[in-house]
């Protein structure tokens, strides 16, 4: 770093947005400031750099205003004008002039982790948790950010979205301002910076030119102008930047077509927080539509097949005829992006309807199999119950018998008897029943469903398992073997004398 004069022409300041991306050479600083105090026996000068150093680890970051405040007010160090901290300034009269350098080396390193602070790169991971810093390193796998705490490393799985400073390689495209008289030359000039790799130039002309009115700056140059300063922006490793000229370029579209296909390519950039869509890499216009539409086209196929895995009705073939044609016309959809995905993509959204088929049918199975034995066992309390009654009926009958004397006539068990045991049994029989049969309905619409869509491998790429099964789900027709039972029963609902 070059340190400039310590004489009476002044004390060093470097360019802070330099200092900002130095780490390293904040810490030089502080640690000049440090010896210099401590070496040179200045025992108030090392206190008071001692504190510094202190204010400079607890300096807050989350704003540039809020970093700015202390430090308004002016004070000649060296002849050289410094924004200082109110308690700076009633020690900085009584210090010697090497104090007055070594304080003034530790209020610069302070100014210079303001800056950096003010102007970072921010990774939002899927969690929530947000990392504040420079981007050093990016690869496939994963961000390396520089922050004050550090470098951490974040997988490119993990993150939401990547907020960058807007710095590129060469520099920030800022709206130049461009004399509306003087438009074809500016537009001129930007051709010749973007023949020349100069993006930052070309960028910054290409936004200051579409600031004019249509009169100075006429709707087919606007065109050109607007894919170019996609191709600046992507050159520059910003990613929002094109994507809002993306947006640009979409509001002066005639057609709606092109419209929605500008705007997707604008969302996929926004997603993504790179240059990148998908595992793609974007630096020009074209690169970025091409990959901006798969990307759209790629998120309504996933939104058909999601519709497909969450159908509920599926037992019924006209209800499953209904969801697929609505899968399949939001699929339909994607054609507007990639003319000819849909058919190619067409029996991916079927089969997620055939696997919806297949998950209901197995979890029907589990859930019956274990529903079964609860089943079972109050079958046999309300038999045992029935048994009892009979008894005791025998019984009084007998003794009335002997006693020469009828009994009152007792309304029979039946499903309509208050008898609590019973009530749930039927309960929980009608919801067996049900889903039992809605699985069974459903793997035999398997194969119809297949052949109506003219996709026979929906069943046989099925088939084996749908035999299964279908087998399962006989067997679960019956109770479970019970004490006393010469053959299994049915399962049904309790009725006196129809069981």
């Amino acid at each position: 770093m070059d340190c400039g004069r310590y004489g009476d022409q002044g004390l060093p300041f470097e360019s802070l947005r330099a200092l900002s991306k130095v780490e390293g050479r904040i810490e030089g600083l502080m640690a000049t400031a440090w010896d210099l105090g401590r070496n040179r026996g200045l025992k108030r000068e090392y206190s008071i750099i001692r504190k510094g150093r202190s204010l400079a680890a607890r300096w807050p970051i989350r704003r540039k205003e809020q970093a700015r405040a202390p430090f308004r007010g002016a004070r000649r160090v060296g002849g050289q004008v410094m924004r200082r901290h109110w308690w700076w300034a009633a020690r900085l009269r009584s210090l010697s002039y090497a104090g007055r350098v070594a304080v003034a080396s530790v209020a610069l390193a302070v100014v210079a982790v303001m800056a950096s602070s003010a102007s970072a790169d921010r990774v939002v991971t899927k969690s929530g948790q947000t990392f504040t810093g420079t981007i050093i390193e990016e690869t496939d796998e994963a961000v390396v950010l520089q922050t004050m705490s550090g470098k951490v490393t974040i997988p490119h799985d993990t993150i939401a979205r990547i907020e960058r400073d807007g710095a590129g390689g060469k520099g920030r495209i800022t709206p130049a301002v461009v004399d509306p008289q003087k438009a074809a030359e500016a537009f001129e000039e930007a051709r010749e910076a973007i023949r020349q790799d100069d993006w930052v130039r070309a960028g910054s002309l290409l936004e200051g030119l579409l600031r004019l009115q249509a009169a100075a700056f006429p709707q087919e140059d606007r065109l050109t102008a607007t894919a170019a300063l996609v191709t600046c922006y992507l050159q520059e490793k910003d990613s929002q930047g094109a994507a809002g000229a993306l947006r640009q370029r979409a509001a002066l579209a005639a057609s709606e077509t092109d419209r929605k296909r500008l705007v997707a390519a604008a969302e996929a950039l926004e997603a993504s927080g790179k240059p990148m869509i998908g595992l793609a890499a974007v630096g020009r216009f074209e690169e970025a539509m091409e990959a901006g539409t798969q990307w759209k086209a790629q998120q309504i196929l996933d939104i058909a097949k999601q519709a497909g895995s969450s159908a509920t009705v599926w037992n019924a073939m006209d209800r499953l005829d209904r969801s697929a044609l609505g899968c399949l016309a939001r699929l339909g959809e994607a054609d507007l992006y990639v003319p000819g995905f849909s058919q190619a993509h067409r029996q991916e959204v079927l089969a997620s309807l055939a696997d919806n088929i297949m998950a209901g049918a197995r979890g029907a199975v589990d859930d019956c199999t274990i529903d079964r034995k609860d089943l079972a066992r109050l079958w046999q309390s309300i038999l045992d119950d029935v048994k009892k009654a009979a008894e005791e009926a025998k019984k009084a009958e007998e003794a009335a018998r002997k006693a020469k004397r009828s009994l009152p006539a007792k309304p029979p068990l039946t499903l309509a008897t208050p008898d609590p045991t019973i009530r749930l049994y039927n309960q929980k029989a009608s919801t067996y029943l049900a889903r039992r049969q809605a699985a069974e309905d459903g793997l035999k619409n398997v194969k119809p469903f297949g052949e109506k869509y003219e996709a026979p491998a929906l069943y046989t790429d099925r088939e084996k398992e749908v035999a299964d099964l279908l087998a399962k789900l006989e067997d679960l027709k019956y109770h479970e073997m019970l004490q006393g039972m010469r053959e299994r029963s049915l399962i049904s609902l309790w009725r006196i004398g129809g069981n």
